[in-house]
């Protein structure tokens, strides 16, 4: 199944919450680069950091977190496997970089077993690349360092993606990565409820 109709609604949810805020890399949208959602739309957006930036301050000012500061690491994000490592991600200064609307290579290996609110989504073991859209985080991952940048485009993001895949609200869509593979993974450093708070602050129905 295509991604061309989620790949649609993303862009026009994305530009209106964000407008001036979004780079969408080159195609991003060709739903001929990959293989389509298990069920037409991602079932969740997952939180990874990317454990490399200029900087671990918050400060707004900081050169670090100024645009242009982690280009490398976007970058690396966008051209290391075959198709990109993430579907998003958020750079230091809230800019969210579009990588893919089809399914890539971020979850790896894990379960929502024992994790009740994810269990519902009923995403097969090992299987989550297919079914959760993945959202790398510019950030050291030494501790919680994400900006009041990050957080406001995060929560923006989440709600682009809760318009674009239909669902009914994100109290069950925003896992960590950690949610997914706690045995392997420490991403993000932030507790599920500020994840959700993020996106309940700047206008989702939670």
């Amino acid at each position: 199944m295509t991604s061309g109709a989620f790949a649609k609604r993303l862009e026009k949810a994305l530009d209106k919450r964000l407008p001036g805020k979004v780079i969408y890399f080159d195609r991003w949208d060709d739903k001929k680069r990959g293989i389509g959602w298990k069920r037409k739309n991602p079932v969740a957006l997952m939180v990874h950091h990317t454990a490399g930036a200029a900087t671990s301050s918050t400060r707004s000012s900081h050169p670090g977190n100024q645009k242009g500061a982690n280009d490398g690491v976007i970058n690396f994000v966008q051209s290391h496997y075959r198709v990109p490592a993430a579907n998003f991600s958020l750079d230091r200064d809230g800019t969210v970089y579009v990588h893919a609307a089809y399914p890539v290579w971020h979850a790896g290996r894990g379960s929502f077993k024992g994790v009740d609110r994810f269990a519902r989504l009923n995403v097969p073991d090992d299987k989550g690349n297919d079914y959760f859209a993945g959202c790398e985080v510019v950030s050291k991952g030494l501790k919680k360092d994400f900006t009041a940048a990050q957080k406001k485009s995060w929560g923006l993001l989440a709600s682009a993606m809760k318009e674009a895949a239909g669902w009914k609200g994100v109290w069950m869509r925003l896992p960590n990565h950690k949610t997914w593979a706690p045995k392997r993974k420490i991403d993000s450093k932030y507790k599920l409820s500020a994840l959700r708070n993020w996106a309940t602050k700047y206008g989702v129905d939670a």
